[in-house]
């Protein structure tokens, strides 16, 4: 796990990346449209697991009163990101064990995709 506290939502809030982001994350992050997408999911991973391990509510307040903030509002706030802090949540990111196990499954699969595929050098076929 991983924890970072950053200013994001105009407030000091705690982002943790544990299993429980990674699931929140999977259920925002466009996989087709990665690249564009990646950090608003990352940013919402973050902050709702911070939350459900605390037993708390991500809010934001509205005329004085907190109301539940939703991907929309956390999309806002990573756009409003100076690149330093957005670059800091990223890091605490890669820097999570669930990323790192990620990362080896990711490379082991591509380990058994290359071992397991059948040479092209070599043909059954006599020419």
């Amino acid at each position: 796990m991983s924890y970072i506290q950053v200013e994001i939502g105009g407030r000091l809030r705690g982002l943790k990346f544990n299993q429980g982001a990674i699931m929140w994350m999977q259920d925002k992050v466009d996989f087709e449209n990665y690249a564009a997408t990646a950090g608003y999911a990352t940013a919402w991973g973050g902050l709702k697991s911070n939350c459900y391990v605390k037993g708390e509510e991500l809010t934001k307040t509205v005329n004085g009163v907190e109301v539940p903030a939703t991907f929309e509002d956390v999309c806002e706030w990573v756009d409003e990101l100076d690149k330093d802090t957005a670059l800091k949540i990223a890091d605490a990111f890669k820097e999570s064990s669930v990323f790192k196990k990620l990362i080896e499954e990711n490379d082991k699969k591509k380990l058994l995709e290359v071992t397991t595929e059948p040479s092209v050098t070599g043909s059954p076929v006599d020419v």
